[in-house]
C-alpha cells in the first residue's frame, strides 16, 4: 500500500497577485523548455531521476542576460557594419566592404528590435494568470490532490499524465499535456506542504526548483 493512501491535499484557490506572480510564472515556463529539450537526449535512467535546481538564479535571469548579449553584439554589428560601408564608400564603391556593410546593418537592427520585444515567457505567464485575480472564496474551487492523481469539481487527471512540475518561491505548476495547473502555496487547506512535495515528486519525478535571487 502507497505511504499516501490515507493522504489527501486540498488548495482552495484564491484571488492570484498576478504582478507579483508573473515573474515566477515566467521563470517557470522558461525552465521547463529548457528541461524538456535537455532530457529528449536524456537516458531513461536520467529521466526517471531528473531533479533540477537553478539555485540563486533570480526569476528571468537567463532571459534577461541573453536579451543583454543580444544587445550588445548588435550594437557591435551596427557600429561595424557603418564603418564597413563608410569604407566601401572611401574605396570607391569597394563591393565586397559594401555588402558586408549591409549585412552587419541588417543583422543589428534585426539583434535591437529582437532584444526589445520583450521576454517571451513573460507573455505566456500573463495568458495563464489572466483573470485568477477575480477568484473569490465564495466560489470555493477546490483541487484535491491523492495517492492516484488530481482531481477537481469537474474531471479528473491522473498522474501518468503529467509532464513535470515546477516550484517557485510562491507556487507550484503542474504540466500535462498543453495545460498547466497553477498553485498557489498559500492556498493548501488540507495537509502539509513537505508532504506534498513528496507526493508529486514520488508521481511526478521530472521537476525543477526556481528559487529567487537574493540580492
Amino acid at each position: 500500500m502507497s505511504e499516501f493512501a490515507d493522504m489527501k491535499f486540498v488548495f482552495r484557490l484564491s484571488a492570484y497577485d498576478i504582478e507579483k506572480l508573473k515573474p515566477q510564472v515566467a521563470s517557470a515556463l522558461e525552465r521547463r523548455s529548457e528541461l524538456v529539450a535537455r532530457l529528449k537526449h536524456a537516458s531513461k535512467k536520467t529521466r526517471a531521476n531528473a531533479v533540477e535546481d537553478t539555485g540563486r538564479r533570480g526569476y528571468g535571469g537567463f532571459h534577461r542576460r541573453s536579451s543583454k548579449i543580444t544587445l550588445v553584439v548588435s550594437s557591435v554589428s551596427l557600429v561595424l557594419g557603418t564603418a564597413f560601408l563608410i569604407g566601401g564608400v572611401a574605396l570607391g564603391n569597394f563591393v565586397f566592404f559594401l555588402a558586408l556593410g549591409v549585412l552587419l546593418l541588417a543583422a543589428g537592427v534585426y539583434g535591437v528590435i529582437s532584444s526589445r520585444r520583450g521576454n517571451p515567457y513573460e507573455r505566456d505567464a500573463a495568458k495563464l494568470l489572466d483573470g485568477k485575480d477575480k477568484f473569490l472564496a465564495e466560489d470555493d474551487i477546490r483541487l484535491v490532490f491523492s495517492d492516484v492523481g488530481m482531481r477537481s469539481q469537474r474531471s479528473f487527471i491522473p498522474y501518468k499524465e503529467f509532464q513535470c512540475w515546477m516550484e517557485t518561491d510562491d507556487l507550484f505548476m503542474l504540466i500535462y499535456g498543453p495545460l498547466v495547473t497553477i498553485l498557489q502555496k498559500h492556498d493548501l487547506i488540507e495537509g502539509e506542504l513537505n508532504d506534498f512535495r513528496r507526493l508529486i515528486t514520488k508521481y511526478i519525478p521530472i521537476h525543477a526548483r526556481i528559487k529567487h535571487e537574493q540580492s
